[in-house]
């Protein structure tokens, strides 16, 4: 296909990165080397494929949900031994074969399908797997990313906040402009690095299920005092043991506690369901 009769698909969130320093930084962050086996979420027209292929890693696996896009890409990279490309959608394609291999994780990633991608590459609370990508650089909505590095206190701290900073360490890089990209959103973006914690230094998975579930029944009425909307768990009696035993205000809202006060409040809730 020649790639000038190629139409950018508005249902795939298409806006390809065209800015070269933004593109170099990329692969900078990256720290690419001989042992990396990458993979390429949504490679568009190959401008960050080209510079990641030219680097030392071992192997570069793409996966494009485009099929008008595939043909292109297998006749630009046919002659580099280290590219391989696969069609489908990175929401349902199966890993399995390849997790293992995976090194590092690169995308720009279309906004409409931000949660769910977070949710496959940097995890989920209680939910361990065997696979740990060292790091993981995504070009995401700014607005996403600042509210992901929010703290207690803020009003754009939310339950995606306390997850994210649970399960990796987190690094903004910095934040691109829509000029950056063709065609250019309507919003900023922002470079990002996550590095999952490996499971050793993660929390007990029966603490991070009940953060989660805090979290959920929390961030679900946000405006809400915290004797409120923990009503919906735990009895009066148990809620005011709770505040006593974890030393948290339950007049205060969910977006008041700091990470470490979750990790309490979880902590002190199940030794209270144990006892019952």
């Amino acid at each position: 296909m020649n790639f000038k009769n190629h139409y950018q698909k508005k249902r795939f969130g298409q806006h390809w990165l065209v800015n070269e320093k933004i593109l170099e930084k990329i692969k900078e962050v990256a720290e690419l080397n001989e042992n990396d086996f990458v993979l390429e979420i949504g490679p568009g027209r190959g401008a960050l494929t080209s510079k990641l292929l030219d680097s030392e890693i071992r192997k570069l696996h793409a996966i494009e949900l485009d099929r008008d896009l595939i043909d292109y890409l297998n006749g630009r990279f046919k002659n580099n031994k280290k590219f391989s490309l696969q069609q489908g959608d990175i929401l349902t394609t199966n890993l399995d074969s390849i997790n293992n291999q995976i090194t590092k994780v690169v995308a720009n990633i279309p906004y409409n399908i931000t949660g769910p991608i977070l949710d496959i590459f940097v995890g989920r609370l209680g939910l361990i797997r065997e696979y740990n990508y060292k790091k993981i650089i995504f070009l995401m909505q700014k607005e996403v990313v600042d509210r992901i590095l929010s703290n207690e206190g803020s009003n754009s701290v939310g339950a995606l906040s306390v997850r994210m900073q649970l399960l990796s360490k987190i690094k903004k890089i910095c934040d691109v402009d829509p000029s950056s990209f063709s065609p250019p959103p309507k919003v900023f973006s922002s470079l990002v690095v996550f590095e999952p914690l490996k499971a050793e230094l993660r929390l007990d998975i029966r603490s991070e299920e009940y953060i989660d579930k805090l979290l959920r029944i929390s961030y679900n009425s946000r405006r809400k005092m915290l004797r409120n909307t923990l009503k919906s768990i735990l009895s009066n009696d148990e809620i005011n043991k709770l505040s006593e035993a974890s030393k948290i205000c339950f007049n205060l809202r969910p977006q008041d506690l700091s990470i470490n006060q979750w990790i309490n409040l979880a902590d002190n809730c199940i030794k209270i369901e144990i006892k019952k």
